[in-house]
């Protein structure tokens, strides 16, 4: 009989509705706990079981709440999980009844060949290139080659430019109810750039070509993964 492989963290746990300082001290605490326990960090890197929820929804969702409600103690955020067009529902405690809106989250850019990189080397380039060769069979393991990324702070905005835009696109192409948001989280970690450099950029770039475009979206926002940087914009209306 084969041995189940391990999941790290329950459905259940993922879809407590907490505030957004519990949900900041939450999964500080989860991450930190299931790297400590074997194969922890590898779940982790490589989006095990709901480790994958854990990173890609809540972790984005904490940052959000941390900048969006800071210490207020009368909103929830409550994670859905599942195939429906939101991913979390919000709770405004503060009106009488209580308003409650809705947040679709998504990721610009996929990290997963740099993930591999880290996990078998130890290492991988922030804003370099990954490339994988062979195949994952059993006899012939893959291999990784990588390059630390030259450019200066003009090439690595053009990326994450590209890839934020890429994710806003993508997410146009599907219905949502009124009174939803978006929020996108771009990867910086480890970037020796300043962030208020990346972020007056950021800016340029989200008043100049996001802002006009029309979407379903009441508001969008933008956070990057490193905790740093946390834009809000007026979508513009479809109608």
């Amino acid at each position: 009989m084969s041995q189940r492989k391990k999941d790290f963290i329950t459905k259940e746990e993922l879809k407590v509705g907490r505030t957004p300082k519990e949900l900041i001290e939450w999964v500080d605490h989860k991450i930190k706990e299931i790297a400590q326990q074997e194969g922890g960090k590898r779940a982790i890197r490589m989006r095990k079981g709901h480790c994958k929820q854990l990173m890609e929804e809540i972790y984005p969702l904490s940052i959000f709440g941390k900048f969006q409600f800071g210490d207020r103690n009368d909103v929830t955020l409550q994670p859905i999980i599942g195939n429906q067009n939101y991913d979390v529902l919000i709770t405004d405690h503060a009106f009488s009844p209580p308003r409650e809106s809705k947040l679709e989250i998504t990721l610009a850019g996929e990290e997963h060949l740099k993930r591999e990189v880290l996990q078998e080397c130890g290492y991988a380039p922030i804003t370099g290139v990954v490339e994988k060769t062979g195949t994952n069979h059993k006899s012939t393991k893959p291999k990784y080659s990588s390059c630390l990324g030259t450019g200066g702070l003009e090439d690595y905005l053009n990326g994450q430019k590209c890839l934020i835009d890429s994710a806003l696109e993508r997410k146009l192409k599907n219905k949502y109810d009124c009174n939803t948001s978006l929020l996108i989280m771009f990867y910086d970690f480890g970037t020796s750039f300043d962030k208020t450099d990346i972020r007056e950029l950021l800016c340029q770039f989200v008043k100049d070509e996001l802002g006009p475009k029309a979407t379903p979206f009441s508001a969008i926002y933008l956070v990057s993964s490193s905790k740093g940087i946390f834009l809000r914009w007026q979508a513009a209306s479809k109608d």
